[in-house]
């Protein structure tokens, strides 16, 4: 008896454990998404894969997007309705139980911007890009994904700067 009492102990330990993890987002995505002045966004791996599919795509190009299980947008187009928000402070990503590690920290003045990762066996599992203040905006994409495929991130989303990330 107190075999299975522990063994349900520990599943439940682990159970919180991983579904802390990706908490932050997800806490933040069900808050808001569907809500008036908010637009929310979410694509699953099966729609990544098809596009890698049909699309003109290099063989890296083609690889990141194979290597994608879902992503996450949430956006808040109209900040009137929710002023006083910063999704970099809501989510509270930088505990160290989340798994996350912080690979671009910038605050200024109106906006705070942080870019997360997680590692698991030397591939990324998690990114989580998070704007917070005059804009809000979290993307949160699930997969597993080489380090140096932050590149083909780049090229398909038209972002220069990750580029430099994928030399972290």
């Amino acid at each position: 008896m107190k075999k299975y009492i522990a063994l349900s102990f520990a599943m439940i330990l682990c159970g919180s454990i991983l579904s802390a993890q990706s908490f932050a987002s997800e806490k933040l995505y069900q808050k808001y998404r569907g809500e008036q002045g908010v637009v929310s966004v979410w694509i699953p791996g099966i729609a990544m894969k098809l596009a890698a599919s049909i699309a003109d795509l290099d063989y890296e190009e083609e690889a990141f997007l194979r290597s994608i299980r879902s992503i996450r947008v949430l956006t808040i187009e109209d900040q009137e309705l929710y002023p006083k928000v910063n999704f970099t402070r809501e989510a509270n990503i930088t505990n160290p139980r989340n798994g996350y590690q912080v690979l671009l920290e910038v605050y200024d003045g109106e906006e705070d911007v942080m870019i997360l990762g997680r590692e698991k066996n030397g591939k990324l599992k998690d990114i989580m890009i998070l704007v917070g203040g005059s804009d809000n905006v979290l993307v949160h994409i699930k997969g597993r994904m080489n380090a140096d495929m932050l590149g083909s991130l780049a090229k398909v989303a038209g972002i220069d700067q990750i580029e430099s990330l994928s030399q972290l």
